[in-house]
């Protein structure tokens, strides 16, 4: 028989997509990593576009890797199209090579490659780990020539490879990496796992989306003429064309339906035309077929010989009918079907009776001898097979043996899925106690366990309250405790209420003597949880505890952590020597087992930033970044510190740095409640550029998120803070007084210094601002010609500040507070001056000064001293200039043109467009528009983002009155702003 494959020679309808695709493997090249989702329907031709792109990389020098999703209902191998690639890299460059590629931590490697060795036993964590080990070994294998890594049909992806493909899509960078990922459209119903990935993957800058769209006519008669290679007749094309709706297979099986069977009829259904290429083939053949369907779309040749029983020369004379006929391909040392759409149509055609009997026969074949498949056969893939079969017995077993097996290799979302499938399955069993050598209630708790390690806490949640229904609390309160405090750290994690009483339960119930690594882990738990909810004297009491019990069960990491703990309430308490004091002592406990310094270094950079030590906290934060790093864990705890680090470099003034850092951390999704840090931070920054509109859409966002969750005292308060200087920007001192006061609470001796403060600084901002606008003043201490309301508040704000500041380290905000009310609403020079005192010998927050400047010229010129205000704002107006900070340096100019007052010679333009109007940074910004330079080239010029060059432009043209780019380039060239005299 003649071998015939239906082909076209070369690809049709698809020069826009190949022209997208080199255009992300050019900008790969250059050292920017990308992603490119390529999508559309099953036979649409994902596969034939990407080998063509390939084959054409690999022309160039590129070197490529391909991993494929197994269709097996999320069963198969874990990791699978990883692992496909990964060890498509190991056959290139060996083991050696490989595990140099992979740096720190490439022992995990071998939860991809079994044939490595044995995985650590990490725990949890582990998973976490192996992403930071997969990102860094495709970043290094790609940096010095292009790498492109296809992972195809990620619909059929288990929830590992899934967020493994989110981790490493946002962690590349700097490296010559093309990561092309396919998927069917058709298949993602709305309630398909893989919808929220694309959509959210969609978002980042450095992911790209390509859809195939069906062919039109004209584009099936070019394929039509590639296939047959003879003149068309249009009834032929027409027939053609209306059956396959444009879809390149479908075109490919009906050119051979009618081409090579001479049918007047064509099949009543698409399933039927692809069984139309197995019809005539033997019943031998069709039978191995389905057989052959039943592994996959892959399956060795040596399993499929056991699996059939035939003779090897009966097997061989069926396959050479099956390869000669199109239907399948040889693949390595196994075989193929030439497009899954063939495998899935025979695979539906199977009987009942005749599905369970071969998924059985693979089961028997893999149990038996695993040694058959190259790799061997994972527990999960043999789970399937006796599921799929019907054998419950057995099919239980095999699940719980997954488990354990996918738990090793980190994917904790599948053991999950298997342990479930054994609870399903557990009243079908005979004997399920004896089989599993656990209760029933055991394989809960396993299930919930897995289900917090894969991130999915509503399930584990779910979980947990089952096995607290199946618990004996009376018999057995030492494990309903655990259970309780399991709880409580989920609805932790959800952000949900009840955290704390079901950690406070889990103390009752969890036996005190003997002492317990379950109790020490609990009170741990609960020390942390009120130390966040500010419940500081309990929490001290629970953490005095933690420590003596984990010291008496030995362990370190616990000791370590309720020292932590401990340091941190007092640092919120006010004692902040006795607080770093401990801190340093937890350091060296912690220091025995490394991975636990973490929580050091983020605790202890937040409380320096929180006493005004901004170096400080730079220097910890950074060293317990480059620690992360050494762990190989840059991308996940480092992303913590990353912003830990970036708040106290903006306090100290160095804003791009700073920014860097929380763009870079945004993009890795860090924690929620560090999200929201970052997210506060960023628009911070935005306010004192000038892009007062972002900082209020960072503000609509965070108190959005803050609906629906629980939210922290220290998260709420940055919340408050942020949109309480947003709408002080705005002019609406009315709503920041409101938010100051929501968020302080009546009860101002609970107030926390360190965060509380400077909300009293925005409410004295606020207050004065009202009481301005009221025409009244305070007139020193007196306050007798305020209205009862403004007096009500004014003592609130002074006594609120009285009370945090008692014994609180940083004196600056008090003395901010006092210039804010000084006078007439903040209107006596002394007070700023002082003020500005206060600032040149605290190390920040440096933004400050420009605006504590300005309110000084302010105050001077109410009072008629033009000179000294001219002095105050020239200074103040250096220090904006220095900073970038374009929001301080637009009102100094605005109240210099109101005044009549040079910034440097002669005085504004009334008109805006002299060189006072522009900060430095905008003259460098303006004239690279004037050059034609779009953002993001502007950033690259001048060491900015280009969001942030964006705010610039926003900025200039507001401030020369243009409508777009052009047109500022144009007044500039007229008023010779692009001249080499400076701006002042």
């Amino acid at each position: 028989m003649a071998i015939h494959v239906a082909r076209s020679a070369s690809l049709v309808g698809r020069d826009r997509q190949l022209a997208d695709l080199r255009q992300a493997y050019a900008q790969a090249c250059s050292g920017e990593p990308v992603t490119v989702l390529i999508g559309g329907e099953a036979g649409i031709g994902k596969t034939r576009l990407t080998e063509d792109f390939t084959a054409e990389a690999g022309r160039l020098g590129a070197r490529t890797v391909i991993g494929q999703s197994v269709p097996l209902d999320g069963e198969g191998p874990a990791f699978a199209p990883f692992v496909g690639a990964v060890r498509g890299l190991h056959g290139e460059v060996g083991t050696a090579g490989l595990i140099e590629l992979a740096g720190p931590g490439s022992e995990r490697l071998a939860s991809l490659l079994p044939e490595l060795g044995d995985p650590p036993a990490d725990g949890p964590e582990g998973r976490g780990r192996l992403y930071e080990v997969v990102t860094s070994l495709l970043e290094r294998a790609a940096a010095e020539h292009p790498l492109v890594v296809l992972l195809e049909d990620l619909q059929w992806a288990d929830r590992a490879s899934r967020d493994l493909l989110r981790f490493v899509a946002r962690g590349v960078r700097d490296t010559k990496l093309l990561i092309l990922v396919t998927y069917r459209t058709d298949e993602l119903h709305r309630g398909h796992p893989l919808r929220p990935l694309l959509a959210e993957l969609d978002r980042l800058r450095q992911v790209h989306r390509i859809e195939l769209p069906r062919l039109d006519h004209d584009e099936v008669v070019a394929q039509l003429r590639g296939l047959l290679g003879r003149p068309l007749e249009r009834g032929h094309v027409d027939r053609i064309f209306q059956r396959s709706e444009g879809i390149p297979f479908f075109v490919e099986e009906l050119a051979w339906v009618d081409d090579e069977t001479g049918r007047a009829e064509l099949p009543g259904s698409l399933r039927d035309l692809l069984l139309v290429r197995v019809e005539p083939l033997s019943e031998d053949t069709q039978r191995l077929l389905r057989l052959m369907s039943a592994a996959g779309n892959r399956v060795d040749h040596a399993v499929l010989e056991e699996v059939s029983g035939k003779q090897s020369g009966a097997m061989e004379t069926a396959l050479r009918e099956a390869i000669s006929s199109g239907v399948i391909v040889v693949d390595g040392d196994g075989y193929a079907f030439r497009h899954a759409l063939l495998r899935e149509a025979l695979h539906d055609d199977m009987l009942p009776g005749e599905h369970a009997r071969m998924h059985a026969r693979y089961a028997e074949a893999l149990e038996a001898h695993p040694e058959l498949m190259a790799n061997g056969p994972t527990a999960a893939e043999i789970a399937h097979h006796w599921y799929s079969a019907h054998d419950v017995e057995r099919a239980f077993a095999w699940s719980l043996a997954a488990a354990d097996e996918l738990v090793r290799g980190y994917a904790h979302a599948t053991a999950q899925q298997m342990l479930e499938r054994a609870l399903e399955l557990w009243d079908q069993v005979a004997e399920p106690d004896a089989v599993a050598g656990s209760s029933r209630l055991d394989v809960v708790v396993r299930a919930a366990t897995e289900a917090y390690a894969a991130g999915e806490f509503d399930r584990a949640l779910s979980l947990v309250k089952e096995a607290l229904r199946l618990v004996d609390r009376e018999a057995d309160p030492g494990r309903a405790g655990w259970l309780l405090a399991h709880k409580g750290n989920v609805l932790n994690r959800l952000g949900k209420p009840g955290a704390i009483d079901a950690l406070r339960e889990a103390r009752e119930l969890i036996p005190a003597d003997p002492p317990s690594l379950q109790r020490a882990e609990a009170l741990d738990w609960l020390a942390t949880t009120l130390m966040l909810d500010w419940s500081f004297e309990e929490c001290l009491e629970v953490a005095d505890e933690a420590e003596r019990v984990a010291e008496a069960v030995g362990m370190a990491r616990i000791v370590a952590s309720a020292r932590i703990t401990r340091g941190t309430a007092w640092v919120h308490m006010g004692d902040a020597e006795a607080a770093l004091g401990e801190m340093h002592r937890a350091a060296g406990t912690a220091t025995a087992e490394r991975d636990h310094l973490h929580r050091y270094y983020v605790n202890l950079s937040d409380a320096y930033t929180l006493l005004g030590r901004y170096r400080d906290a730079v220097d910890v934060a950074t060293e317990g970044y480059a620690h992360a790093r050494e762990r190989g864990r840059k991308r996940t705890s480092g992303v913590v510190l990353a912003g830990n680090a970036a708040e106290p470099m903006m306090a100290l003034g160095d804003w791009d740095r700073a920014e860097r850092m929380i763009e870079r951390g945004l993009e890795l999704v860090p924690p929620p409640n560090h999200e929201r840090h970052m997210i506060g931070l960023q628009a911070w920054l935005g306010l004192w550029r000038g892009d007062v509109d972002a900082a209020w859409a960072a503000v609509e966002k965070l108190r959005a998120g803050m609906t629906r969750r629980a939210v922290l005292p220290q998260d709420s308060r940055l919340v408050a803070r942020l949109h309480a200087d947003v709408a002080l920007v705005a002019d609406r001192p009315d709503e920041a007084w409101a938010v100051v006061t929501e968020a302080v609470g009546d009860d101002v001796l609970a107030a926390v210094a360190g965060y509380d403060l400077p909300l009293a600084f925005a409410g004295a901002q606020a207050l004065g601002a009202r009481i301005r606008a009221a025409g009244s003043g305070t007139d020193g201490d007196a306050d007798a010609d305020l209205d009862s309301g403004l007096s009500a508040d004014l003592a609130w704000v002074r006594e609120l500040t009285a009370h945090t500041s008692t014994g609180w380290p940083v004196s600056l905000w008090p003395v901010l507070v006092d210039a804010e009310l000084a006078g007439r609403g903040g209107d006596d020079p002394d007070a700023w001056a002082q003020a500005l005192r206060a600032l040149d010998e605290a190390e920040g927050p440096v933004h400050l000064i420009p605006y504590a400047g300005y309110r000084l010229g302010l105050a001077l010129l109410g009072g008629g001293n033009r000179d000294a205000a001219a002095d105050a704002l020239r200074d103040a107006a250096g220090a904006a200039e220095k900073l970038g900070a374009g929001l301080f340096r637009g009102w100094i100019d605005e109240l210099s043109r109101r005044a009549h007052l040079p910034l440097v010679s002669g005085v504004p333009s009334a008109r805006g467009v002299a060189t006072a109007g522009l900060t430095l940074r905008e003259h460098e910004v303006l004239r690279l528009v004037a050059a034609g330079r779009s953002n993001r080239e502007i950033g690259e010029e001048l060491f900015i983002s280009a969001k942030t060059a964006s705010v610039h432009v926003s900025n200039i043209l507001a401030k020369l009155g243009a409508s777009g780019r052009g047109e500022a380039a144009a007044i500039a060239h007229r008023a010779g702003l692009l001249d080499n005299t400076a701006a002042s």
